[in-house]
């Protein structure tokens, strides 16, 4: 199946509900298939953070969830977003996403875990932060449920000397469905993940290198995500199906070839 592509926004709007729509139009022009936030509080995080200020500008309220959602089905493309915080699960539920995304810093929330398992139709989790056991646990909590494991680092930028894409491969041991988070400058990195057969891939999303929103060295344009977008579909036709399929081509190549040197000497 095709790699399915994640435009992430995260907090790059800066709280601004028509930048955020921005994300979402240019995300569906160049035919990604999910646009995601992030559905944090401030009030969960201490004042002391460095980044808290920015945080609290940037939440989306209930009625900013709900109408992203809705420019998301107008415009065609998928609503995503990631949980942060049991508290807000019953309500991200009612918003009857079939997707929820867990970020690396919770893979080892337990609780978590199990207060949105079965509430979604499938769940993505990120491993950046996570070791050998520990996501071996949050599998055996996730049992019975439908997920993928995202292969990531959570360095940004990720050095792609660090990338260690082959972990994906180690990931399928707990579910066959695999996908890539990106943090790396360009996107080579998320087209060699396209290659690896990911699920899903992931990439942190600009309108432009010099905005309007937020801009991060780690992020591609609207251009980079089209691209990205092309590429699935030519990896998708030159992977095929790994199965042996004869044609009239192939026959006639065949006929031409095979015993040619039968009567030499």
């Amino acid at each position: 199946m095709r790699t399915k592509v994640i435009a992430e926004v995260a907090s790059n709007h800066g709280g601004d509900i028509k930048l955020a729509k921005e994300f979402i139009r240019l995300g569906a022009d160049v035919g990604v298939d999910f646009v995601k936030f992030q559905s944090w509080q401030a009030s969960k995080m201490s004042p002391q953070d460095s980044q808290y200020d920015w945080f609290k500008k940037s939440e989306l309220s209930d009625a900013a969830h709900d109408e992203l959602k809705a420019e998301c089905d107008m415009r065609g493309v998928g609503f995503l977003t990631t949980v942060f915080d049991r508290g807000r699960v019953d309500f991200l539920a009612r918003l009857t996403p079939a997707i929820l995304k867990v970020g690396s810093a919770d893979t080892m929330n337990l609780d978590l875990l199990r207060a949105i398992k079965g509430r979604f139709e499938h769940l993505l989790v990120s491993t950046g932060m996570a070791t050998d056991s520990e996501i071996a646990e949050a599998a055996k909590t996730l049992a019975g449920t439908s997920f993928s494991f995202f292969h990531t680092l959570s360095l940004y930028p990720t050095p792609l000397e660090e990338n260690n894409l082959r972990r994906m491969d180690w990931l399928k041991q707990f579910t066959p469905s695999v996908g890539y988070s990106d943090h790396t400058i360009g996107i080579d990195a998320v087209k060699m993940a396209i290659d690896r057969e990911a699920a899903y891939v992931e990439k942190h999303f600009c309108l432009s290198a010099e905005g309007p929103g937020r801009v991060c060295e780690w992020d591609a344009t609207p251009k980079m995500f089209e691209e990205i977008v092309k590429y699935t579909t030519r990896a998708e036709t030159m992977l095929g199906s790994g199965k042996f399929q004869s044609s009239p081509p192939l026959e006639a190549a065949r006929k031409r070839f095979i015993g040619r040197f039968s009567h030499s000497k």
